[in-house]
């Protein structure tokens, strides 16, 4: 009872803070980038836990397939994460617009937009954190799984309801120092239990050690595929469009790997732990919190589960607003005949339907690492070139290329998530790779069809200066 108590109160602590958030105007930029003054300490405590939510997802994922956690989930996220930094992450903060639908209309018009809206939806609906906030919070109190994870969802929405950004990022500051502290607090006590590295070589099976983990290389090659979610991560623009300067946004994510790279130390560590430890867990999900519970003491082990619940709720109701935001004002906010000054009753509809959306795919995927997998694998390819367009203009086709682009993209493979769920996936490609063969295609063909701009200059009329009268 102690240790749900501290949870419970850290809890009510996150909700406080998001509650207290004082709002500086009323209008939308305020509630979608905090009217972009966001501080370096507060773009790094705020992309830190909520990038990293998927933590029980981690315990799965290194609790099977071991020490490819980093090869797969850690490494090519660095990579992307630092592409995006010291590429992407000033040009998203000068470019007028709010949101990664606002930029693709400037780019190729409303069409794209609302296709954008749509996948951007898709993307940050919160169903793996849904997921594990229900597993986490039935695991502790004893209850059924799902009206936990209807709670936890619906507890996600009220904390960005009234101020948006302004409420999530004040949760943060304190949910990024519990996720650190829960996690140096289980190791000690993981490895008296186990012991130093050798014996927990020992203990782990064959290739848990290895880079792949047991998992074949194509299926790695997915999963770095899928990595380049980072490039499309919607977490990532708000944060950089909301950042105080395009320089404190790309100063933000390089400190940010920093911190990602220590937490992934931690938490594969514990996930190894986990696996020596307990060797026939029923539910890999639960590998962390099973962790605590056979080596910590009553209040250490309270204080782990809030830093647990800390990264998960950091993300779910970050992922809530996103997903909210494309939902009410990417979508509803184009349709015709919606009013500008209506944005908070749309958005607020969105926050309803997101986690309702989010609690329906949970239930329909109830495991976090193929949530990951699927949901990346179908969006990311009809995003992925069209935002690289949106930034780099010479990579730009015409708004009919694009358009048929993003919707084949993830048409392609969202054919091949279906027929992988429903068996072998056809030809034995990872869902991820036809949608960004379709989707290359045609955007080549754009390029390929736009008369290049030497040779639009070569034949464009001369102008000859008047004579001032």
């Amino acid at each position: 009872m102690i240790d749900i108590a501290i949870v419970a109160a850290f809890l009510v602590a996150c909700l406080a803070l998001g509650a207290r958030a004082r709002r500086a105007s009323a209008g939308l930029d305020d509630f979608v980038l905090a009217s972009r003054a966001l501080t370096l300490p507060q773009f790094v405590a705020s992309l830190v836990p909520t990038f990293y939510g998927g933590v029980l997802g981690v315990g799965e994922y290194t609790w099977t397939s071991g020490l490819s956690n980093w090869t797969t989930q850690a490494l090519p996220y660095y990579l992307f994460a630092a592409v995006y930094a010291l590429w992407l992450a000033e040009r998203v903060r000068v470019q007028p617009g709010r949101t990664i639908a606002d930029h693709l209309e400037s780019a190729y018009g409303a069409r794209v937009a609302l296709i954008g809206a749509a996948l951007v939806f898709l993307l940050a609906c919160p169903a793996d954190e849904v997921l594990m906030a229900g597993t986490l919070a039935s695991a502790l109190s004893k209850t059924a799984l799902w009206p936990a994870a209807a709670l936890a969802a619906a507890a996600a929405a009220a904390l960005v309801w009234r101020a948006g950004l302004r409420a999530d990022v004040a949760a943060n500051r304190l949910q990024i120092v519990a996720m650190f502290g829960g996690f140096a607090l289980v190791l000690p006590y993981a490895a008296l239990a186990v012991g130093g590295p050798a014996a927990l070589a020992a203990r782990l099976p064959p290739g848990h050690l290895t880079w792949l983990g047991g998992i074949s290389p194509w299926k790695a090659v997915g999963w770095w595929l899928v990595a380049v979610w980072t490039l499309v991560d919607p977490s990532f623009h708000q944060r950089c469009a909301a950042a105080g300067s395009p320089a404190q946004a790309r100063r933000g994510i390089l400190i940010s790997i920093a911190f990602w790279a220590a937490f992934d130390l931690m938490t594969t560590t514990a996930g190894l732990y986990a696996r020596a430890l307990l060797p026939t867990l029923p539910s890999a999900t639960l590998a962390f919190p099973r962790l605590a519970d056979a080596t910590m003491p009553v209040v250490a082990r309270g204080l782990f589960y809030a830093g647990v619940s800390a990264s998960i709720l950091a993300a779910l109701q970050a992922k809530t607003l996103l997903s909210a935001v494309s939902l009410g004002e990417d979508l509803g906010g184009r349709l015709p005949g919606a009013r500008a000054e209506a944005y908070g009753q749309r958005v607020r509809a969105g926050l309803v339907a997101a986690a309702a959306l989010a609690f329906v795919l949970a239930r329909l995927v109830p495991s976090v690492v193929d949530l990951w997998y699927w949901v990346g694998s179908a969006v990311i390819p009809g995003l992925l070139l069209p935002m690289l367009g949106v930034y780099r203009p010479a990579w730009r086709v015409g708004p009919a290329w694009a358009t048929a682009a993003a919707l084949a993209g993830f048409f392609s493979s969202l054919a091949w998530v279906v027929a992988a769920r429903g068996g072998a996936a056809p030809l034995g490609l990872e869902p991820i790779f036809p949608g960004l063969i379709a989707s290359g295609a045609i955007w080549l063909a754009g390029l390929a069809a736009q008369p290049s701009r030497k040779a639009a200059a070569q034949h464009a009329p001369t102008m000859t200066p008047q004579q001032p009268q």
